[in-house]
Parts: C-alpha cells; structure tokens; sequence
C-alpha cells in the first residue's frame, strides 16, 4: 500500500513539473500561430507526453529504490506506448544513456530542450549530438534547470 502512494504522489509530482514547463514553453507562441488554431492549447497538449515521459525517464534514473523505480516504470508503460514507444527499451536505454553520461542533469536539459523544438521524444537508442539549448529563452532554460533539480532532489529524498 505503501509503495502504490509513493508512485500516485510521485506521478502527480512528474505531471506537475511537465505542466509547467509546457505552461511556460507555451508561451513562446507568436499571434499568428494562435490566429491560425495552433494556439497554447496545443503547443501545451503537444509537449505534455513527451515532457512527461522524459520526468519519468530521468526520476526513474535517480531514484535508489529499486521497487519504487520498477513501479514507476510500469506506471509510465502506457504513456510511453502512446507516443509509439516501445516501453522496455526506451527506459531501458535512458538509464543506460544517463548512466553512461557524465553529467545526468545536462543530458536531461538537452533532451527536454530537443522534444520542446520537436514536439516528440527521441526513440530510445538515439542520442542527441545536435546543441538546441540555443532556441530556448532564458526562461525556458531556467525552468528545466530547476525541474531537474527538484526530481533530482525529491529522488534522494526517498
């Protein structure tokens, strides 16, 4: 019972996180796009998936317990299926690339920074050679800087 809370509290924290970073992605929307229906609605329905998904990703990696880690993974299963994502390898090879990395934090800002440009996440085995911290603003940057702070930190909390 006890680990089934854990992984409600910590899914809507995840969920809470992408909000805001799609809440303040969204904003980066020109009158033009929002004249034409590509308004903040759907730049935000756009991003949230992919956002969400890489929350998960990067927590899961940060995470100690390995049972609260196994569960979030099979709590992610079906968001990761949605975005046609094959949920074992996917996970499986972001653990693999965050591990391997030297730096976890900036590989998790550079894949956020991608699906902001791109709108999807990158298939599990590719990483990212191509630098898009440069199309963020500064705000935008500032709010991955400090999502990834905070599921880092609420991962060594548990």
């Amino acid at each position: 019972m006890k680990t089934e809370k854990t992984v409600d509290t910590c899914s809507n924290m995840l969920a809470d996180i992408a909000t805001e970073i799609t809440h303040n992605c969204s904003d980066r929307s020109s009158v033009m796009e929002i004249y034409m229906g590509s308004g903040l609605p759907h730049v935000q329905l756009a991003l949230f998936k992919p956002i969400l998904l890489e929350n998960y990703a990067f927590f899961c990696f940060c995470l100690k317990d390995k049972e609260l880690r196994q569960a979030l993974h099979m709590d992610a299963e079906d968001l990761i299926e949605s975005l046609n994502l094959d949920a074992k390898s996917f996970l499986q090879s972001r653990f693999e690339q965050y591990s391997v990395g030297p730096d976890s934090t900036k590989l998790y800002l550079q894949y956020c920074a991608f699906l902001i440009n791109t709108k999807q996440n990158t298939p599990g085995l590719e990483v990212i050679e191509e630098d898009y911290f440069a199309t963020l603003e500064s705000k935008t940057l500032l709010v991955l800087q400090l999502s990834a702070q905070r599921l880092r930190e609420v991962a060594e909390s548990i």
